[in-house]
């Protein structure tokens, strides 16, 4: 067998399996025999450490040489398995580079996984705003300005963490960005959890791991054929980050019981992707091509495309604006999954955001543009009544350190009262993800506004219970 046709992990799980061998080991259903009848089938490649499957923390064997091929896939000169999700792979970074007590330079667009690795070190943010598209009122992500801006501000920082693409599918260059961390000698990490595929076409953005970051993360599950909670931490040979450190930051966040079942699911995605990627991802473009065709025919409703010159855009991420209809995202989002039983990854106020995959058909697209021109027929030439705002610009002022304010017990109140108060919690829409306060930040009209705005339209707001949220006495 060909090396690149080669599954270490599945392969072992298999050969093991098809032995029908007598296990007197964890996991407890014993190779699914003690599962109902529908996840038998998956029980039988769920199993422990055990003569011939490696260990995660310390691979020598079948892991060692799937997280080798993995590599050599996707461009890094070594890469770390993750069954925890790109969560820990940031967690791990972070550790990696930042000292307890430390600051990294991240952008505001972060992920809250970003603000908790920091919470637990002790360790302080200092944000670069991200750039937006006003019109459509979607986050671009931050650019080299802005970073070098809080560089000079903080010459003590130890790290950049940029997350980079963001939910809407757009990318910032990082070419002057991995210029600008070289030139102050700084690490730059790159929250790519939704760029795994960025390797397997050439009018995806490039990879980051190949543009001069040192440390990349990156999540399978979000757009590869790969199970959930599954991603990887790609590095390089020559980063300021030693890989002995990194490997030890991995162990420290992830389950001394790793799932193989996870594992040989990064291995086989893997696997498809290395030698069919490119092919099914043309015949996506292709089919996404036809869709926006038949879209600005047929319907009023537009996709938003990227045109701002320090950004790329990810071709596979739909974004829909519903702007021309009476509808705003949330409810569109609502008709689509109610009436004609197709689910978007999320909406906002104008838009809502379709991930496709290389595993949509054509016959999946037909069944959205139906649903589209419906939803044209009947709502088109309206405007939607509410004024649609931006996301609040400005990052508010900051009392508490992040980790103090986070374990502190605070009370809650009502959020109409809450303006003028330090934030006890994240207060986070969901998804992005994206916090619009931070424990120890001020909470400031602006926000209530947008929060109240968010919450009529039954979008998921956490942090915010029956109205009300945890502040602090900032004394």
């Amino acid at each position: 067998m060909k090396p690149e046709n080669s599954i270490p992990i599945y392969e072992m799980l298999k050969a093991y399996r098809d032995k029908k061998p007598l296990p007197f080991h964890m996991p407890g259903h014993i190779l699914g025999s003690g599962l109902i009848e529908e996840m038998k089938i998956a029980g039988g490649f769920d199993i422990t450490e055990i003569p011939g499957s490696d260990c995660l923390h310390e691979p020598h064997g079948v892991i060692k040489k799937a997280q080798d091929l993995a590599a050599s896939c996707f461009g890094a000169d070594y890469s770390l398995f993750l069954v925890n999700g790109s969560t820990s792979g940031i967690h791990a970074m972070i550790q990696a580079t930042v000292k307890p007590g430390g600051k990294l330079i991240l952008g505001r667009d972060c992920h809250v996984s970003a603000l908790n690795a920091l919470a637990q070190i002790d360790g302080e943010p200092v944000f670069a705003f991200p750039e937006t598209d006003e019109k459509a009122g979607i986050p671009l992500g931050v650019t080299a300005e802005g970073l070098e801006r809080a560089l000079k501000a903080n010459p003590d920082a130890q790290a950049i963490l940029i997350t980079r693409p963001g939910y809407y599918g757009t990318a910032t260059q990082l070419k002057d960005i991995a210029n600008l961390s070289k030139l102050y000698k700084i690490p730059l990490l790159i929250d790519e959890a939704h760029g795994a595929h960025f390797r397997f076409h050439d009018d995806f953005p490039e990879p980051a791991i190949t543009l001069g970051a040192d440390l990349c993360v990156q999540s399978l599950h979000k757009t590869l054929p790969a199970l959930t909670q599954t991603a990887i931490l790609h590095g390089c040979d020559n980063s300021m980050v030693d890989r002995n450190i990194v490997e030890k930051t991995v162990s420290m966040v992830q389950t001394t019981s790793p799932s193989y079942l996870l594992m040989s699911s990064i291995d086989i995605a893997r696997n498809i992707m290395e030698n069919k990627g490119k092919e099914i991802y043309e015949k996506l473009k292709l089919n996404i091509t036809n869709f926006n065709i038949m879209l600005n025919k047929y319907t009023c409703i537009k996709r938003i495309a990227c045109d701002y010159s320090n950004f790329e855009t990810d071709f596979s991420r739909i974004v829909l604006s519903f702007e021309s209809t009476k509808l705003s995202g949330f409810e569109a989002e609502r008709i689509l999954r109610t009436r004609f039983n197709i689910v978007a990854e999320m909406a906002d106020f104008n838009n809502i955001v379709l991930i496709a995959t290389p595993f949509h058909i054509p016959d999946n697209f037909d069944k959205l543009l139906e649903a589209l021109k419906l939803i044209s027929e009947e709502f088109c030439g309206g405007k939607t009544e509410l004024e649609l705002p931006l996301w609040p610009c400005n990052v508010p002022d900051r009392i508490l350190p992040l980790r103090q304010a986070l374990l502190n017990k605070g009370e809650e109140i009502s959020i109409d009262k809450a303006i003028g108060k330090v934030s006890g919690v994240y207060i986070t829409p969901y998804p992005p993800g994206i916090p619009l306060v931070i424990p120890g930040e001020i909470i400031t009209g602006e926000i209530v506004n947008f929060i109240n705005i968010l919450l009529s339209k039954n979008c998921q707001v956490h942090g915010i219970n029956n109205r009300k949220i945890r502040v602090l006495n900032a004394h």
